[in-house]
């Protein structure tokens, strides 16, 4: 697929495709290749249903990924919407994404280390703060096991990691 624009497409078929799915794709893949396409002309090339294309294309535009201009038809009088594909402002998507995501790593960072973690063993069941297990006597809530100190510095080195990460790509 020839590109007019200078975004990255995999980035741009990724974000469709968590955006949309494989239909979601299909329509970033057409509107990649064509400008000024209408909801008809993407449905008949896609063959996805009239309302999923018109679904999806709002759920881009959105998310500033697509673009639309609005005209009257001169026999019908009805408004006809052409789409084009915005590319330029997918990095400011992701960028916008990095930067929600750095929040809640730091949100979970902060969270994981001013609580003390018990888990009695068992897969099934979920880590306890320390301020529950004190309730329960320390035995876990679910299955009533003994609970046991759990250490989370793994979870913490992996958040400060990620953190460190994000940040670093923010800041290129």
């Amino acid at each position: 697929m020839a590109s007019i624009y200078t975004v990255n497409e995999e980035t741009l078929l990724n974000i469709a495709m968590v955006l949309g799915g494989e239909d979601g794709v299909r329509i970033i893949e057409v509107l990649n290749d064509r400008e000024n396409i209408t909801v008809e002309e993407l449905t008949e090339v896609t063959e996805i249903q009239i309302n999923n294309v018109r679904k999806l294309l709002y759920r881009f535009y959105n998310h500033s990924l697509v673009t639309n201009r609005r005209f009257r038809d001169k026999e019908t009088g009805w408004f006809i919407f052409q789409w084009s594909l915005q590319p330029e402002l997918v990095e400011a998507y992701v960028h916008s994404t990095k930067q929600k995501i750095l929040k809640k790593l730091e949100t979970r960072l902060d969270y994981e280390l001013t609580h003390e973690f018990y888990h009695c063993g068992n897969p099934q069941c979920p880590n306890t703060t320390f301020e529950d297990a004190m309730e329960t006597v320390f035995h876990c809530p679910s299955c009533e096991e003994p609970l046991h100190r759990v250490d989370n510095t793994p979870v913490v080195e992996f958040l400060e990691k990620k953190i460190a990460e994000i940040k670093e790509e923010l800041e290129t």
